[in-house]
């Protein structure tokens, strides 16, 4: 099996060099060796890729000539490379924008973070290029892309993680209004209830008698207004110990 099967076969690269390549494209790195520079960047992420990461190469040769793979133009390409994170980061500064709940704030923050690492790991890369060619003045405006590209998503990944929280906060603190809400209707109606409660308990005692019987029954009016009484009673023992409760 090639083991650099993601490097295009028409270039001459030094043994140096492939000696230093592995099966898969790894992580994003440069490699210096023999006048060679090589930069093994990769294509913006997904979250759906899994993790597999696809190479974006870019070699200096020692003549100074530049060349890319897949895209060409050498350093025009890393610079197309870099206008594609750029779209990319600017996407999910839009995505951030329009989330209003805590599941669409986490869709984002889960595409948002593979893209984050890219991004960081990219800017250490091309400031290390920058370093190895001090005299290379394009790549000083590389670099300057690359660092600008990691903080934009660095404050758009700290808008998305606030925002989640504070729906979040606020969806918890609606919730807790509603459930003092209930408690207070559940109160009322346990006030209602200990209020009729022995007017109820009477009645179910004359309900034994027909109707006629229990009105010509000559402490009828005696009877309900002690329901009454002690329906007062019992709701204002309630409602006390409802204010001490809370």
């Amino acid at each position: 099996m090639d083991r650099t099967s993601f490097v295009p076969k028409t270039w001459q690269l030094p043994e140096a060099i492939r000696k230093r390549l592995g099966n898969s494209v790894g992580r994003q790195r440069l490699m210096n060796e023999d006048g060679n520079l090589l930069l093994i960047l990769h294509q913006v992420p997904k979250s759906e890729d899994d993790e597999i990461r696809n190479a974006v190469l870019f070699w200096r040769n020692t003549a100074g000539e530049w060349k890319s793979h897949p895209t060409s133009g050498g350093l025009a390409g890393l610079d197309a490379h870099l206008a594609s994170y750029r779209t990319a980061i600017h996407q999910l500064d839009e995505d951030v924008e329009a989330a209003k709940t805590p599941r669409q704030y986490f869709e984002v923050m889960r595409r948002m973070h593979p893209v984050q690492r890219s991004t960081r790991n990219m800017a250490e890369v091309l400031q290390a290029a920058r370093q190895a060619l001090p005299d290379e003045s394009r790549m000083i405006n590389m670099r300057d892309q690359a660092v600008d590209l990691e903080r934009g998503i660095e404050l758009i990944a700290a808008d998305a993680k606030a925002g989640m929280e504070f729906t979040m906060a606020e969806s918890a603190n609606q919730q807790a209004l509603s459930a003092m809400a209930a408690t207070q209707e559940a109160r009322r109606l346990n006030r209602l209830a200990a209020f009729f409660f022995p007017l109820a308990t009477l009645v179910a005692v004359f309900g034994m008698n027909s109707p006629n019987d229990v009105l010509r029954f000559p402490s009828f009016s005696t009877v309900v207004l002690s329901g009454i009484g002690l329906g007062l009673i019992v709701y204002f023992i309630v409602s006390v110990r409802a204010r001490k409760g809370e």
